[in-house]
C-alpha cells in the first residue's frame, strides 16, 4: 500500500523512520492522520510490531509521538524541528530502557539526509546499519 499525503484527511499517510540506541535497531513505519493528532504503526528490523499515537503539540508546544512495541519497548519522541525545504520533521527522545531514539518523518527523508550531508550518496545510518528509505 502506498503512503500518500492527503492534506486535511484523516487517512493521510506520512513515512516514519527511527533509530533506537546505537546497536543498529531501527523502526520503519507510517504516521496516519492530519491536524492535531493521529496514529502510527510499523516494525523494527528485529521483526517487532509497533504502534502508537502522535500529537502536533503537547503541553510544552512540541510535537510528540508515543510508541509501544510487541517486545515491550516503549518510546517517547519529541519533534522539535522541521526542515523547510523537504518538510521532514526531526525528533529525539528515549525508550523505557533509557536508550536514545532519533526519528524522522516526511515524504522526502532521503532528500533531507542528502541535503544535510551535502553528499548525493548519503545514507541514514543507525549505528553501523543503514536504514532503508524508499
Amino acid at each position: 500500500m502506498d503512503c500518500i499525503l492527503k492534506p486535511g484527511q484523516e487517512n493521510s499517510c506520512t513515512p516514519l523512520v527511527a533509530c533506537v540506541g546505537e546497536t543498529g535497531v531501527y523502526f520503519t513505519g507510517r504516521a496516519f492522520g492530519w491536524g492535531e493528532s493521529g496514529t502510527l504503526s510499523g516494525t523494527t528490523n528485529a521483526g517487532y510490531k509497533c504502534k502508537g499515537t502522535w500529537m502536533r503539540r503537547n503541553f510544552f508546544g512540541a510535537g510528540q509521538a508515543n510508541l509501544t512495541c510487541s517486545n515491550g519497548l516503549q518510546a517517547v519522541v519529541f519533534y522539535t524541528s522541521v526542515d523547510p525545504e523537504t518538510g521532514t520533521v526531526v525528533g529525539h527522545g528515549y525508550t523505557n530502557d533509557r536508550q536514545k531514539i532519533s526519528a524522522w518523518s516526511g515524504h522526502k527523508i532521503r532528500q533531507f539526509i542528502v541535503n544535510s550531508a551535502g553528499d548525493v550518496d548519503a545514507k541514514l545510518m543507525c549505528g553501523l546499519v543503514e536504514i532503508p528509505l524508499s
